[in-house]
């Protein structure tokens, strides 16, 4: 199991946080949850085709509120879910108990996972490695945590730009976040938990992921060529990239590229 960088778990806890606050209303985003049979049927035959028929050992990485966990164990595969947002957690459990489904979800950092190595015939994450602050060493763990001969499918898109704006308004959010880190701390001593401090507080948080996720290195998603590129350099072989512009899919008429890529840990 990889042991966590100390700067690396800042920006887990402002990710973290960003992710359970978000969790309540998640689904309700055309492109997040399922909001139709046409919708849902389509997923199913995505991953249908991906994971067979046969039933697999299956790791959702980021699972969030359970969208691709829920559909493979639908589909009979014996599904794990990882996330380190326990409000998103909770809505997958309600969901799975809803539909009956039988899947296993843990509170965990998708960069260093609990399981022995050779735990998995196929490790998936969707919308996840772009918020990586170091996309090589989640790779490196779900390959460790996948069987020889194993596959990883990441199902990603390339919505934005991967560069901070300007050295300008860069240096204006670091004296930003000074102030409003000083004013939190001072309005803290003076009042305690009120609700004037949540709601600073929740303004910083959110201010801080948002500067975060601006300088992570897939920071806006990465674009398919990108991640084939950088997939290779990991050791993974096989690669293939599927499209996934089908507006039944997202449920939305946003047309940004969104894609499949699939590859082979080499047997040993």
């Amino acid at each position: 199991m990889t042991t966590l960088k100390a700067k690396d778990d800042e920006i887990t806890s402002a990710i973290k946080h960003h992710w359970d606050r978000r969790a309540a209303t998640f689904d309700d985003e055309s492109c997040h949850g399922l909001h139709s049979a046409a919708q849902r049927e389509a997923w199913l035959e995505v991953l249908g085709r991906l994971a067979g028929a046969s039933p697999l050992s299956v790791l959702d990485v980021g699972c969030g509120t359970g969208f691709l966990a829920l559909l493979l164990a639908e589909l009979g595969h014996s599904v794990t879910g990882i996330d380190l947002a326990p409000q998103m957690l909770n809505v997958a459990r309600e969901k799975a108990e809803q539909l009956h489904l039988s899947v296993r979800l843990r509170l965990e950092n998708g960069a260093s996972v609990q399981d022995c190595d050779g735990s998995y015939d196929l490790v998936m994450a969707r919308h996840v490695i772009w918020v990586l602050p170091d996309p090589a060493r989640g790779v490196r763990e779900w390959l460790r945590v996948l069987r020889p001969g194993g596959h990883l499918a990441l199902i990603e898109g390339k919505w934005g730009s991967d560069e901070i704006k300007t050295t300008y308004m860069d240096s204006i959010k670091n004296a930003l976040a000074a102030v409003l880190s000083a004013a939190s701390k001072v309005i803290r001593y003076s009042v305690g938990k009120t609700k004037l401090w949540a709601f600073l507080v929740g303004k910083l948080n959110n201010w801080r992921y948002h500067h975060i996720q601006a300088q992570l290195p897939f920071s806006g998603g990465p674009s398919a060529e990108q991640l084939l590129a950088f997939l290779e350099t990991q050791g993974l072989r096989d690669l293939t990239v599927e499209p996934l512009m089908s507006p039944v899919l997202w449920g939305d008429g946003s047309q940004y590229p969104r894609y499949l890529v699939v590859g082979r840990r080499e047997r040993d």
